[in-house]
């Protein structure tokens, strides 16, 4: 191992090491960040991401396995190209939802048991095995039902483990985009992939799209295993905790390239010892408020893009465009961009300016939609084709509004409970769209309008709610974030 300090010509320049012996976590830990931060900013941007790169390397078994994660969440929302020989029961739609919570209990209450390694290693298993059952067999009920489960399954124990380790593995200048580029970004891949396959699949065709899902997702968690066996790393805050301080500076510094011990290395170990040494004692009382902020905007994620909103644009779409799948696939991507932009942006522009711009042009745009089918059961040409435009161009600003939350779910609880704190919020998440799938929709406009004017009303009470309670955490350390949502009223700065 390297124990010079990375050249100038990679953007480096050293930061002095101050003694150990002062733990004040507003004086020198501050002073630290700020230039450790300086110097990244004056790094060229490509010299800084290849420098990081290897921590979200570390994660990308999990992004792989979220990919497949969203193509199951919109096949379960109504995005399948339904083949009639076989009924699909509506266990078979839920049954990804149901596995996902079980995977997320287990994962947020019992791994810490296990090396992240191990963990991510076995959900790369179930994974491929998933999609090995539902590719090779066709018109099967029964395996169809086994690779849902099995898939849903190691998305929901990967979940927990993958958040609360990316918030602890990557520089605080590059936690929220290696947090929400891993689960966001890599769901809403999933969910477009999907959203093509199912509207330009031929239903006549000897291999199904679920046979076509099935090796999908068995390629990706092939790699995903490759990965998890290759690049994933222990965390280092994980590895100070056991008493291992050479394993936590040999951690982290296969987490920067080129590999090397470096100031900013012991800055790092010095910020995980502070963080530690906080937490020792911290009550559940102090993740109780962050608990209940982030569960409500995963719920309100969840709202945003369900069994309803895949009706709605299938009936808009039909009333205006006919059988054409240009309105889906426009839709999938408009999605994909409000998240990609995002994602990558969350460390320039901060989690609490996405938020809110997404929030109130979302919630706008829904209250606008539904506006269009209140108060007649028979609507103009006109009517579905304002609707259509309206869902569309919402769908652009519910990705930007949420993809700030995978940041928001790696840096807010005490670190002893962060992992159960995670599955709350996702266990909600999912119940919340195993519910609206559990009803059944017709063509009623009033169903589509009380709907919508629900949704608006939530997303606009999200964005004032966000305005007073929701802190801004860019360019801070998990220990000064986890501060800021101690309280539920945000303190002045």
């Amino acid at each position: 191992m390297q124990t010079d300090r990375p050249s100038l010509e990679d953007g480096f320049h050293a930061v002095p090491i101050h003694s150990d012996s002062e733990h004040n976590i507003h004086s020198n830990s501050d002073h630290q960040r700020e230039l450790i931060l300086q110097n990244s900013q004056r790094s060229p941007c490509c010299n800084r991401d290849l420098r990081n790169q290897p921590q979200s390397n570390a994660v990308g078994a999990a992004a792989l396995i979220f990919v497949t994660g969203g193509i199951h969440i919109a096949w379960s929302i109504g995005f399948d190209s339904l083949f009639a020989e076989l009924e699909v029961t509506n266990h078979v739609r839920i049954c990804w939802f149901i596995a996902a919570i079980l995977g997320a209990l287990f994962g947020g209450f019992f791994s810490r048991r296990f090396p992240y390694k191990v963990l991510m290693e076995f959900c790369s298993l179930l994974t491929l095995t998933g999609g090995i059952i539902m590719a090779v067999n066709r018109m099967d009920l029964d395996a169809l039902l086994a690779g849902r489960y099995l898939n849903g399954l190691a998305n929901g124990l990967a979940i927990a483990p993958t958040l609360a380790m990316a918030g602890e593995l990557s520089v605080f200048y590059k936690r929220g985009t290696i947090t929400s580029a891993t689960e966001q970004w890599a769901t809403t891949i999933g969910i477009f992939v999907q959203i093509v396959s199912s509207t330009s699949w031929d239903v006549q065709s000897d291999f199904t799209e679920e046979q076509f899902t099935g090796v999908i997702s068995g390629v990706l968690g092939a790699i995903a295993l490759i990965l998890a066996f290759l690049l994933s790393i222990e965390s280092p805050v994980d590895l100070l905790e056991q008493g291992n301080e050479q394993g936590a500076i040999e951690a982290l510094s296969r987490l920067q390239r080129p590999r090397a011990v470096t100031a900013e290395t012991h800055d790092q170990v010095r910020d995980h010892r502070t963080y530690l040494a906080h937490h020792s004692s911290i009550s559940w009382q102090k993740a109780i408020p962050a608990v209940i902020r982030l569960s409500v905007l995963r719920a309100m994620y969840a709202v945003s893009f369900s069994m309803m909103v895949t009706y709605t644009i299938s009936w808009t779409s039909a009333a205006v465009y006919g059988d054409s799948s240009g309105p889906f696939v426009l839709f999938g991507f408009l999605r994909l961009m409000g998240t990609f932009s995002t994602a990558f942006a969350l460390d320039s522009l901060g989690r609490k300016i996405p938020l809110l711009l997404g929030l109130v042009i979302a919630g706008g745009l829904s209250v606008g939609l539904a506006s269009r089918f209140a108060g007649s059961q028979l609507l103009a040409f006109s009517d579905y084709r304002m609707a259509l435009w309206l869902l569309l161009i919402y769908q652009l600003f519910a990705g930007i509004a949420f993809a700030p939350s995978s940041a928001f779910l790696s840096e807010a609880f005490p670190r002893k409970f962060k992992r159960q704190c995670i599955a709350i919020a996702y266990i909600l998440e999912m119940i919340v769209q195993l519910t609206i799938c559990q009803e059944q929709f017709y063509n009623d406009s009033s169903i589509v309008a009380i709907y919508f004017f629900a949704l608006g009303g939530l997303l606009l009470a999200g964005f004032l709610f966000s305005v007073w309670y929701m802190p801004e955490t860019k360019d801070t350390t998990l220990l000064q974030a986890q501060f800021k949502f101690q309280e539920f009223v945000i303190p002045p700065a």
